[in-house]
Protein backbone atom coordinates (compact mmCIF):
# COMPACT_ATOMS: atom_id res chain seq x y z
CA UNK A 1 0.00 0.00 0.00
CA UNK A 2 2.80 2.46 0.84
CA UNK A 3 4.27 1.89 -2.61
CA UNK A 4 0.93 2.70 -4.26
CA UNK A 5 0.48 5.84 -2.17
CA UNK A 6 3.96 7.08 -2.98
CA UNK A 7 3.42 6.43 -6.68
CA UNK A 8 0.17 8.37 -6.54
CA UNK A 9 1.83 11.20 -4.65
CA UNK A 10 4.69 11.41 -7.14
CA UNK A 11 2.18 11.70 -9.95
CA UNK A 12 0.18 14.34 -8.08
CA UNK A 13 3.15 16.53 -7.17
CA UNK A 14 4.45 16.41 -10.73
CA UNK A 15 1.13 17.78 -11.92
CA UNK A 16 0.04 20.02 -9.06
CA UNK A 17 3.10 21.11 -7.07
CA UNK A 18 6.35 20.99 -9.05
CA UNK A 19 5.71 24.16 -11.05
CA UNK A 20 4.82 26.17 -7.94
CA UNK A 21 7.87 24.94 -6.05
CA UNK A 22 10.11 25.59 -9.05
CA UNK A 23 8.86 29.17 -9.21
CA UNK A 24 10.16 29.54 -5.65
CA UNK A 25 13.52 27.94 -6.38
CA UNK A 26 12.78 24.46 -5.01
CA UNK A 27 13.73 21.28 -6.83
CA UNK A 28 13.19 17.61 -6.09
CA UNK A 29 14.95 14.52 -7.35
CA UNK A 30 13.30 11.85 -9.44
CA UNK A 31 11.15 9.53 -7.32
CA UNK A 32 11.63 11.83 -4.34
CA UNK A 33 9.06 13.70 -2.27
CA UNK A 34 11.68 16.07 -0.86
CA UNK A 35 12.05 19.59 -2.26
CA UNK A 36 15.18 21.66 -1.62
CA UNK A 37 16.39 25.15 -2.38
CA UNK A 38 19.52 27.10 -1.51
CA UNK A 39 18.90 30.69 -0.45
CA UNK A 40 21.31 33.11 1.22
CA UNK A 41 23.69 30.24 1.94
CA UNK A 42 21.09 28.07 3.67
CA UNK A 43 19.36 24.93 2.46
CA UNK A 44 15.60 24.86 2.95
CA UNK A 45 13.71 21.59 2.69
CA UNK A 46 10.05 20.66 2.31
CA UNK A 47 9.50 16.93 2.86
CA UNK A 48 6.10 15.51 1.94
CA UNK A 49 6.05 12.76 4.54
CA UNK A 50 2.99 10.58 4.96
CA UNK A 51 1.62 7.90 7.27
CA UNK A 52 -0.28 4.86 6.05
CA UNK A 53 -3.48 4.05 7.97
CA UNK A 54 -2.90 6.80 10.57
CA UNK A 55 -3.84 5.79 14.10
CA UNK A 56 -5.93 8.90 14.70
CA UNK A 57 -8.10 8.07 11.65
CA UNK A 58 -7.73 4.37 10.77
CA UNK A 59 -10.40 4.70 8.08
CA UNK A 60 -8.07 6.95 6.11
CA UNK A 61 -5.78 5.39 3.56
CA UNK A 62 -3.03 7.86 4.42
CA UNK A 63 -2.30 11.18 6.09
CA UNK A 64 0.02 13.73 4.53
CA UNK A 65 2.23 15.41 7.10
CA UNK A 66 4.63 17.76 5.29
CA UNK A 67 7.65 18.94 7.23
CA UNK A 68 10.09 21.80 6.76
CA UNK A 69 13.74 22.07 7.67
CA UNK A 70 16.27 24.91 7.45
CA UNK A 71 19.99 24.15 7.43
CA UNK A 72 22.28 27.14 8.04
CA UNK A 73 25.91 25.94 7.93
CA UNK A 74 27.45 28.71 10.06
CA UNK A 75 24.87 28.16 12.80
CA UNK A 76 24.99 24.40 12.60
CA UNK A 77 28.79 24.41 12.96
CA UNK A 78 28.56 26.40 16.20
CA UNK A 79 25.73 24.17 17.39
CA UNK A 80 27.85 21.08 16.78
CA UNK A 81 30.77 22.65 18.64
CA UNK A 82 28.47 23.59 21.50
CA UNK A 83 26.53 20.36 22.06
CA UNK A 84 27.85 17.77 19.61
CA UNK A 85 28.10 14.35 21.22
CA UNK A 86 26.21 15.49 24.31
CA UNK A 87 24.25 13.00 26.38
CA UNK A 88 21.34 13.36 28.75
CA UNK A 89 19.07 16.36 28.25
CA UNK A 90 21.18 17.69 25.37
CA UNK A 91 21.38 14.42 23.43
CA UNK A 92 20.54 15.03 19.79
CA UNK A 93 20.47 18.82 20.10
CA UNK A 94 23.30 19.18 17.59
CA UNK A 95 20.92 17.76 14.97
CA UNK A 96 18.35 20.52 15.47
CA UNK A 97 17.73 22.09 12.07
CA UNK A 98 14.46 23.94 12.65
CA UNK A 99 12.67 20.71 11.72
CA UNK A 100 8.94 21.05 12.20
CA UNK A 101 5.63 20.19 10.62
CA UNK A 102 4.53 22.96 8.28
CA UNK A 103 1.37 23.32 10.36
CA UNK A 104 3.39 25.38 12.85
CA UNK A 105 3.57 28.13 10.23
CA UNK A 106 -0.21 28.65 10.24
CA UNK A 107 -2.94 29.82 12.52
CA UNK A 108 -4.24 27.06 14.75
CA UNK A 109 -7.45 26.76 12.75
CA UNK A 110 -5.56 25.24 9.82
CA UNK A 111 -5.05 21.46 9.57
CA UNK A 112 -2.04 19.58 10.82
CA UNK A 113 -2.54 16.75 8.36
CA UNK A 114 -4.33 16.08 5.13
CA UNK A 115 -6.24 12.81 5.12
CA UNK A 116 -6.68 10.72 1.99
CA UNK A 117 -9.39 8.08 1.83
CA UNK A 118 -8.86 6.93 -1.76
CA UNK A 119 -5.89 7.07 -4.09
CA UNK A 120 -7.99 9.31 -6.31
CA UNK A 121 -8.02 11.91 -3.52
CA UNK A 122 -4.26 12.49 -3.69
CA UNK A 123 -4.28 15.27 -6.33
CA UNK A 124 -6.81 17.28 -4.31
CA UNK A 125 -4.78 16.80 -1.13
CA UNK A 126 -1.59 17.94 -2.87
CA UNK A 127 -3.40 21.00 -4.18
CA UNK A 128 -4.50 21.82 -0.63
CA UNK A 129 -0.90 21.45 0.56
CA UNK A 130 0.23 23.80 -2.22
CA UNK A 131 -2.32 26.41 -1.14
CA UNK A 132 -1.18 26.02 2.47
CA UNK A 133 2.47 26.43 1.55
CA UNK A 134 1.69 29.53 -0.45
CA UNK A 135 -0.37 31.14 2.30
CA UNK A 136 1.68 30.22 5.34
CA UNK A 137 4.98 28.42 4.91
CA UNK A 138 6.66 30.14 1.97
CA UNK A 139 6.31 33.64 3.50
CA UNK A 140 8.22 32.36 6.54
CA UNK A 141 10.94 30.61 4.56
CA UNK A 142 11.50 33.75 2.50
CA UNK A 143 12.56 35.60 5.66
CA UNK A 144 14.23 32.73 7.52
CA UNK A 145 17.50 31.88 5.84
CA UNK A 146 20.36 33.52 7.77
CA UNK A 147 21.64 33.65 11.35
CA UNK A 148 20.30 37.21 11.54
CA UNK A 149 16.89 35.98 10.40
CA UNK A 150 16.87 33.41 13.19
CA UNK A 151 17.67 35.99 15.85
CA UNK A 152 15.09 38.42 14.47
CA UNK A 153 12.39 35.72 14.51
CA UNK A 154 13.18 34.94 18.14
CA UNK A 155 13.19 38.62 19.08
CA UNK A 156 9.73 39.15 17.63
CA UNK A 157 8.50 35.88 19.18
CA UNK A 158 7.46 34.59 15.77
CA UNK A 159 4.60 32.19 16.33
CA UNK A 160 5.28 30.35 13.08
CA UNK A 161 8.21 28.48 14.61
CA UNK A 162 8.40 25.79 17.25
CA UNK A 163 9.62 27.05 20.62
CA UNK A 164 11.01 23.69 21.74
CA UNK A 165 14.29 23.80 23.64
CA UNK A 166 16.44 22.35 20.82
CA UNK A 167 15.28 25.23 18.63
CA UNK A 168 16.07 27.70 21.42
CA UNK A 169 19.63 26.39 21.72
CA UNK A 170 20.01 26.71 17.96
CA UNK A 171 18.88 30.34 18.14
CA UNK A 172 21.54 30.90 20.80
CA UNK A 173 24.10 29.49 18.37
CA UNK A 174 22.78 31.88 15.70
CA UNK A 175 23.14 34.83 18.06
CA UNK A 176 26.77 33.90 18.68
CA UNK A 177 27.40 33.74 14.94
CA UNK A 178 25.92 37.25 14.65
CA UNK A 179 28.23 38.58 17.35
CA UNK A 180 25.34 38.98 19.79
CA UNK A 181 26.77 37.13 22.77
CA UNK A 182 24.99 39.43 25.23
CA UNK A 183 21.67 38.62 23.56
CA UNK A 184 22.48 34.90 23.67
CA UNK A 185 23.30 35.14 27.37
CA UNK A 186 20.16 37.14 28.14
CA UNK A 187 18.01 34.63 26.25
CA UNK A 188 19.57 31.77 28.18
CA UNK A 189 18.92 33.51 31.49
CA UNK A 190 15.33 34.27 30.54
CA UNK A 191 14.38 30.83 29.27
CA UNK A 192 16.73 28.47 31.11
CA UNK A 193 17.94 30.45 34.09
CA UNK A 194 16.00 28.55 36.75
CA UNK A 195 18.31 26.39 38.91
CA UNK A 196 17.11 23.06 37.53
CA UNK A 197 17.31 24.11 33.89
CA UNK A 198 20.63 25.87 34.43
CA UNK A 199 22.08 22.64 35.76
CA UNK A 200 20.80 20.63 32.79
CA UNK A 201 22.07 23.21 30.30
CA UNK A 202 25.35 24.02 32.03
CA UNK A 203 27.26 23.03 28.91
CA UNK A 204 25.40 25.69 26.90
CA UNK A 205 25.91 28.35 29.58
CA UNK A 206 29.62 27.56 29.75
CA UNK A 207 29.95 27.67 25.98
CA UNK A 208 28.30 31.07 25.70
CA UNK A 209 30.47 32.43 28.50
CA UNK A 210 33.67 31.28 26.80
CA UNK A 211 32.66 31.99 23.20
CA UNK A 212 34.64 35.22 22.90
CA UNK A 213 37.79 33.37 23.94
CA UNK A 214 37.06 30.53 21.50
CA UNK A 215 36.81 32.93 18.56
CA UNK A 216 39.63 35.30 19.54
Amino acid sequence: MRKDIKAGLLSAVETDLDAYMSDHGFRRGKNSLIYKRVIAGSTQIIDLTFDVRPKEDPVALAALYPRMEVQIPAVDAVLEDMVGGATGELAGYSEARTRQGIHFTAEKADPRRWYVYRLQDLPAAVEQVRAFLDRWTMPLLDVYATPEDMVAAQARDDGRLTHARPQLVRVIAAALVCGKRDYAHALLEKRLGAPGARRLYKRVFDYVESYAERTA
